[in-house]
């Protein structure tokens, strides 16, 4: 296997703890470990031993109750949605196969199915039509050698949501092909209205969810995501984790579970925190409403802005970071030339500095 380079993770982990504002991030604001944790002292108890490779019983039925149509063995704990995602996919896709990949999307499933060896068809959401996909492009992409469609929902970096109806039309082209859906499901719980968006999960027999808690939950640094899918293919993706993380961490697991009988809260806690710091976007991005365009989020704490500036989003966003020390996301990085992801769920008074070091760049390039 031969790795493209995943060049928004390297650029954000070379720079994220070096930047004053750092607006690239894509989930809310963290919490601390006093806010998430019920009883320290008990917490304290916990035996630092090897953890269950799967996830422990109680974990994993926390998460099932949340993905409609399965139960605690279709679950497995892994090291982040990023993990989740390579176990997804590795135990799917062999070399020749195809892997239709809706986009633009979070990059590392395009690079994980090129590496595998993987032939990528790429079905792009219709930005003249707010984002939304083009159900006939997907069906004519996918065929009897697609042995997965990779999608995004809500989607990152757009924050657009697709419809039950969208869903329900992906799992039934998928079906007429034997294709599988992998269906990353990381920002589900953020939207700005109090609606859930439609999850791919329990629609069929060969899907597998992804999704974890960094975005929605606040909880980055635990490191925990997970795959809800058939046992057979939880069973195949096991295998490969134990060449890879073995087990999650004990304490994460630990705070997972607290956090997880929390969600209800937290999913609260997220959305106000979008809905409160969006319209600080919005504003700015009003006042530069003769260069960008933009469709208002759905979901998620991130906006993708296209532009008519007279430069390339990496040299722009490289000038920001060296100069202004901020940092956003170049569009090219999800393979759109001249558009921007900015995030807004950071502190407002991140927020607020990162556009004003957006402000000062702009000036010398307008």
């Amino acid at each position: 296997m031969r790795f493209p380079r995943f060049d928004m993770e390297r650029m954000q982990s070379q720079w994220e703890h070096k930047v004053t504002y750092d607006l690239s991030e894509s989930g809310v604001e963290a919490l601390t470990l006093a806010e998430i944790t019920r009883d320290p002292k008990e917490l304290m108890k916990t035996k630092l031993g090897y953890a269950e490779g799967v996830g422990r019983e109680a974990t994993r039925a926390l998460i099932a109750g949340i993905h409609p149509g399965h139960e605690a063995d279709d679950v497995m704990i892994t090291t982040g949605t990023s993990e989740a995602n390579f176990l997804a996919l590795a135990s799917l896709v062999t070399a020749g196969d195809e892997v239709v990949v809706i986009m633009p999307n979070y990059m590392q499933v395009h690079g994980l199915a090129t590496a595998l060896g993987a032939r990528v068809r790429e079905v792009w959401l219709r930005e003249e039509r707010a984002w939304t996909i083009d159900l006939d492009a997907l069906a004519a992409a996918v065929n009897p050698g697609t042995r997965a469609i990779c999608v995004c929902q809500p989607n990152n970096p757009t924050g657009q949501v697709l419809s039950q109806a969208e869903v329900q039309s992906i799992v039934r082209i998928a079906d007429q092909h034997g294709a599988w859906i992998v269906a990353d499901e990381v920002y589900r719980g953020a939207e700005r209205s109090a609606e859930e968006s439609p999850s791919f999960s329990g629609r069929g027999e060969r899907i597998l969810v992804t999704g974890g808690l960094s975005k929605v939950y606040g909880l980055p640094g635990l490191r925990v995501g997970w795959i809800v899918g058939p046992r057979e293919r939880i069973e195949a993706a096991l295998e490969i984790k134990d060449y890879t993380t073995i087990a999650p961490a004990t304490l994460s697991e630990a705070l997972t579970e607290i956090a997880l009988e929390r969600r209800k809260q937290l999913l609260e806690r997220a959305r106000f925190l979008i809905n409160e710091r969006w319209p600080l976007l919005e504003d700015w991005a009003a006042g530069h409403s003769r260069v960008l365009h933009w469709t208002p989020p759905a979901a998620g704490a991130i906006c993708f802005f296209s532009y008519q500036y007279p430069i390339d989003s990496m040299p722009l966003v490289d000038r920001l970071i060296r100069e202004y020390s901020t940092m956003i996301v170049p569009g090219i990085q999800f393979r759109a030339e001249r558009h921007l992801r900015i995030g807004f769920g950071m502190p407002s008074r991140v927020l607020h500095s990162g556009l004003a070091a957006i402000d000062r760049l702009l000036t010398t390039i307008d």
